[in-house]
């Protein structure tokens, strides 16, 4: 039951004579202020009368002394004047001095109910009692709790002297948001300018009321919102390869509201050292990126003796992204991402950057002429930190005019014939490319051997309707490729001159690079005939409802003439007497062209099946669809302008999805042509030699299971929900920099992820077949499973763990495996992450603020993976 308050002074009679009330009222509002500026203006006012009105209300009761000159307001009082409002239980007005007095009341047990809470703009506060002057806008306050920025200030002396500035005498500066706070900054004398800083003299540290032996002569804490400029605080500690270091030491400039740059580096007493960039920009409605640079010099092994290596990495990283408003038709876009092959080995870097090797970068540029002509301009870089090759276009330029209807025309009224869908369309590709290992992107000789070219192509397709059913398209497509340059081969094998033999038959060619323009020509014309097929068979009982089955015959018939005649060479071999063609642009960009013709018949059959059952939970139809096989396809093709081996195998393939986990792909390949005692495919057919249609040349097979598991999984809530878990549990419970600000999700209890793939791979081993041979397996396999998880849970309501790691059950061996916990401290939080082996082998403990204004207030332990080299 609550507690009834005890309020001396309410007069029942003063509620009750409307007469008194309405005189009270009168008076009070000439003394405080003016209710209509044309009426009053000729009224001299009191030399103490406020200039603004002051409004208020109470719950309870309200009392006025006309000989005191004073109005009492009890419980859940509320006075408004200006832009302050305050609120408590009890409140006194003086006229005289134009002070108002606000406390808390006390109920028969004596505890202090209504403390008085002032607000005005954006400062808040709640204290014990207060005195405010209407006049000079200055107030007293005592045991003061006010928010500013992302902390909290205890003062048991407050001043207020205007809307902006306060001093403070015997406080405590904390970012815990309890009366009783965790840990607190103790001062005794402040001042604090709002949204501005936080200035103290003399402080000492205090954990749970606990004085602490740390004291620092002055502190400031900044509560700017705005961008400003200043030191950041370097992180430390000692390591076996560094020794004593510092890391991310540096200067943050503010620059406007459009740029910033931080400027940072880290050293250590083993003179390992690094050098850092970073800004960030952004234009509304125009474009926003980063900009990140860094370079480093660290040492492996012992200084001064021969097993000393230097590492000198780098990295640069630019994203801008342009905004589709900023122009209709033009558009930028940038992502450069160039590293060494030893930075992330090296250096702090992600787990996702660690497990990578590939890394691209663009830049393009994209513009239209009125939606007719349209242009595309880029520039591609590629590089493999595992092999350290380095791939470069140059530029590379696509230009195409958009898809036209030579035969139709404009204003065409009725119905369309087939002539009129008759299409053709222009394209253009021009590049320059690069393909090197990272140790020679500098040298001459690598810019000598630039391949350049361009392609153009000219499609025409003809879209033909036979009935309702079946849909006949024929395509042409003329393709002329021009070149620069070409590989000229000759037979040059190294001779030990001594002894007048070969040394390395590997060697025994030479490629030329040759300068000078060619232009190839190739042709395809191509015709198929499309349809679909359905069956359907419904049950009338039982919680088998029907069986849909849909088949996709395509019969298609592709023709490519020979046009290869400037585009092979030969030379002759001494050794083997023969003659052995090749072609000039096997390095070129877009090819060469082939020197077969073509003309290759194929059939294919896809099919898909579903089947319907009943289902509860669809209230409508009350059945429920289950697809058995995503697609099942068989094809097989007959080449008429081949001199032998016309017949190409006949494949079989297909892909079903059962239980929404599990993944399931498969291949079966069937030749019809046998293999000979020489381990080669010859014209003899297994039908005429073997007595049986085809032969088994290989299969793949491969399964993939996906479990997901959540707190949703065993329950019936929505599928938005549990979407929205599937993406949080897909990322470890903190960010895989380091020891991130990011923190778990607790509204998640537990999630996790288990993946297994199983591929099993099979084809022809020619070396059974042939007799120097023998023992030989008939077919080479390849069996690959690998098993991940990802999961992370609530211990408690404060302490979360997770893992991430796998396991190559071929290998015999774990994948990168990581542990992380997780302790919520309130306004304190503790870190531990562990890669128990592997080269990343590490581990760090943090226990820090949460606050990011005492982000520098932490004590952090580690062993990092540079320590284990």
């Amino acid at each position: 039951m609550k507690k009834k308050l005890y309020y001396p002074h309410c007069s029942y009679l003063f509620r009750c004579n409307f007469f008194v009330v309405g005189c009270i009222f009168f008076i009070f509002n000439n003394l405080y202020g003016q209710t209509d500026s044309l009426k009053t203006s000729s009224k001299k006012l009191s030399p103490n009368a406020v200039q603004s009105s002051v409004k208020y209300i109470s719950q309870d009761s309200i009392i006025i002394h006309l000989l005191k000159k004073k109005i009492l307001l009890f419980q859940d009082a509320k006075a408004y004047y200006e832009d302050i409002e305050l609120t408590s239980d009890f409140m006194e007005f003086g006229f005289t001095d134009n002070e108002l007095y606000a406390s808390g009341v006390a109920d028969s047990s004596g505890h202090i109910h209504g403390h008085p809470v002032f607000k005005q703009g954006d400062t808040e506060f709640r204290s014990q009692e207060m005195r405010y002057n209407f006049k000079s806008k200055k107030a007293k306050v005592t045991k003061v709790i006010t928010v500013e920025g992302e902390g909290y200030i205890h003062g048991y002396n407050v001043k207020h002297v205007d809307d902006k500035t306060s001093y403070i005498k015997g406080g405590q500066y904390t970012t815990c948001n309890l009366e009783h706070p965790h840990f607190q900054i103790r001062f005794n004398k402040a001042k604090v300018i709002q949204d501005d800083k936080i200035v103290t003299g003399p402080a000492y540290f205090s954990f749970g009321d606990v004085p602490a032996p740390l004291a620092i002569p002055f502190s400031l804490f900044p509560l700017n919102k705005d961008r400003a400029s200043g030191i950041v605080l370097p992180k430390f500690g000692e390591g076996t390869v560094r020794g004593f270091y510092f890391e991310d030491f540096g200067y943050y400039f503010g620059i406007n509201d459009n740029f910033d740059l931080l400027l940072s580096g880290d050293i250590s007493t083993r003179l390992n050292w690094a050098a850092k960039a970073n800004s960030n920009y952004v234009f509304r409605y125009k474009c926003n990126g980063a900009i990140n640079l860094t370079f480093s010099q660290n040492f492996k092994g012992e200084r001064g003796t021969p097993e000393q290596e230097t590492f000198n990495d780098f990295r640069i990283y630019w994203k801008h992204n342009q905004d589709p408003k900023s122009h209709p038709t033009t558009r930028f876009a940038a992502h450069i991402n160039v590293i060494t092959s030893g930075f992330n080995k090296y250096n702090p870097s992600s787990a996702s950057d660690y497990l990578s090797n590939q890394f691209t970068s663009s830049l393009s540029v994209s513009t239209n002429a009125k939606g007719i002509l349209f242009f595309e301009g880029a520039v591609y870089y590629t590089q493999n930190t595992h092999n350290k090759t380095i791939n470069l276009s140059l530029p590379d330029i696509n230009m195409n005019v958009r898809q036209f209807y030579p035969f139709r025309k404009k204003l065409k009224v009725g119905k369309l014939r087939w002539y009129d869908n008759i299409s053709m369309q222009w394209s253009t590709q021009m590049a320059n490319r690069i393909d090197t290992k990272d140790s020679l992107f500098f040298m001459q000789q690598t810019w000598n051997e630039l391949q350049t070219g361009m392609q153009h192509r000219i499609p025409v397709t003809i879209p033909i309707k036979i009935g309702k059913a079946i849909n006949w398209n024929t395509n042409a497509t003329l393709v002329e490729k021009w070149y620069l340059q070409r590989d000229i081969r000759i037979f040059d094998p190294v001779i030990d001159t001594t002894k007048k033999e070969i040394v390395k038959y590997s060697s025994i060619t030479k490629d030329i690079f040759q300068r000078g323009f060619s232009a190839l020509h190739d042709l395809n014309l191509s015709t198929a005939l499309t349809t679909k097929i359905f069956f359907q068979w419904n049950f009338k009982k039982g919680g088998f409802k029907a069986i849909r089955h849909v088949m996709s015959p395509d019969l298609s018939f592709n023709y490519s003439p020979n046009l290869s005649k400037n585009a092979y060479g030969f030379y002759t071999d001494t050794i083997q007497k023969k003659d052995i063609y090749y072609s000039y642009y096997e390095r070129a960009i877009y090819r060469g062209v082939s020197q077969n013709t073509q003309a290759v018949a194929r059939f294919t059959l896809n099919n898909n099946i579903e089947i319907k059952v009943k289902s509860k939970k669809d209230t409508i139809t009350g059945t429920r669809k289950i697809t058995l096989f995503d697609y099942i396809g068989i094809s097989c093709g007959y080449d008429f302008a081949a001199d032998s081996l016309q017949w190409q195998p006949l494949s079989i393939s297909g892909r079903t999805s059962l239980f929404s986990f599990l993944d399931i792909n498969f291949r079966f390949g069937f030749d019809p042509y046998i293999i000979s005692s020489e381990g080669k495919r010859i014209n003899k057919k297994e039908l005429h030699v073997n007595k049986r249609p085809m032969r088994f040349s290989g299969s793949d097979l491969n399964f993939s299971v996906n479990w997901r598991f959540n707190q949703d999984f065993f329950t019936s809530k929505k599928k938005e929900g549990k979407r929205k878990t599937e993406t949080q549990q897909s990322e470890t419970i903190f960010n895989s920099m380091g020891m991130p600000s990011a923190r778990p999700d607790f509204n998640n209890p537990w999630n996790v992820t288990l993946n297994y793939t199983f591929t099993y791979a099979t084809s022809d081993n020619y070396n059974y077949y042939n007799v120097l041979y023998f023992g030989e397996k008939k077919y080479n396999s390849n069996i690959i499973q690998t098993v991940s998880i990802s999961a992370d849970v609530s211990i408690t309501r404060k302490w979360k763990l997770g893992i991430t790691s796998g396991y190559d059950i071929q290998n015999k061996d774990f994948t990168y495996t990581r542990f992380e916990i997780y302790r919520d401290l309130h306004c304190w939080e503790m870190k531990f992450e562990c890669v128990p082996f592997g080269p990343r082998k590490e581990w760090r403990f943090q226990i820090n603020v949460k606050a990011s204004v005492l982000q520098d207030l932490k004590y952090k332990m580690e062993n990092s993976f540079r320590d284990n080299y």
